[in-house]
């Protein structure tokens, strides 16, 4: 099992003129607009106005041999365990990982609670600091995703049928919108969409994935999570990779969820 964090032109129609007759040429379509910003950081969209989430190109996901997030789990200890169950009301999703220390941390996602142990050392030894977002349980929404290998692309009519909406920049690290654009373009779009409209700044990403490399496959497991003052969203996919395919061709099954925030603070020791 490998794991590791990662470092993590559509155009015109063409037109063709019989009388006199002239070579087809292509012209470029417009960019979606960025909405602007103020001393260097994106504003959110105003209500009311229609704008897209930003759609990113997948980075590169580098694996090293490094303990999994079953592994991680079992090294945070019983204690640790049933404290983060019960912040969050249950478990979800989750993952556990080595921080730079080597010591075990993990995020759980419950019907309740977004919650994180983060290890910390007191007396000489390793305990866990346990933080949580409060979640709007009644609220929170659930959506599946699949995706089987990426279709053909539309007619150059369809494509510029429509002009191009503005895109909100959520001011997300080089590393989240590498991970985040391995997501297929519906899960981009559903992970950052409650952030567009007053709620894009300080939004803060984590993230976890591993690989399993079968006979006949590849399998990428990837959890992801957005939060800022009033929003959460989660996903957990799964890749499938034929082997010697490109990722174009890959099968994606992907869980996400968004519920609204209740609020934040420590959830003990």
């Amino acid at each position: 099992m490998a794991r590791a964090e990662i470092p993590g032109n559509p155009e015109r129609e063409r037109r063709s003129l019989a009388m006199p007759r002239q070579t087809p040429r292509e012209l470029p379509r417009p960019s979606p607009r960025a909405l602007s910003a103020r001393d260097g950081v994106p504003l959110p969209a105003r209500r009311g106005e229609e704008v897209a989430a930003r759609i990113h190109p997948p980075g590169e996901l580098p694996l090293e041999e490094i303990a999994g997030r079953e592994e991680c789990w079992a090294m945070l200890g019983p204690d640790v365990r049933a404290r983060l169950q019960a912040q969050a009301g249950g478990i979800l999703e989750w993952w556990a990982r080595l921080d730079h220390t080597g010591r075990p941390r993990a995020v759980v996602l419950g019907p309740n609670a977004l919650c994180k142990a983060d290890p910390v050392s007191r007396g000489g030894r390793t305990d866990h600091d346990i933080t949580r977002v409060l979640l709007e349980a009644r609220a929170m929404r659930r959506k599946s995703f699949g995706s089987s290998p990426t279709p053909p692309a539309p007619p150059a009519a369809a494509r510029s049928a429509a002009p191009p909406l503005p895109t909100v920049d959520l001011g997300l690290t080089p590393e989240t919108r590498d991970v985040l654009g391995n997501f297929p373009a519906d899960v981009q779009d559903f992970l950052q969409r409650p952030f567009l409209y007053g709620d894009s700044r300080g939004v803060v990403a984590d993230w976890d994935y591993q690989e399993a490399v079968e006979f006949s496959h590849r399998e990428l497991s990837v959890l992801f999570v957005l939060s800022a003052d009033r929003n959460v969203t989660f996903a957990s996919g799964v890749r499938t990779l034929s082997r010697g395919g490109s990722p174009q061709d890959a099968h994606w099954e992907v869980e996400c969820y968004h519920a609204p925030l209740r609020g934040r603070g420590p959830a003990g020791r």
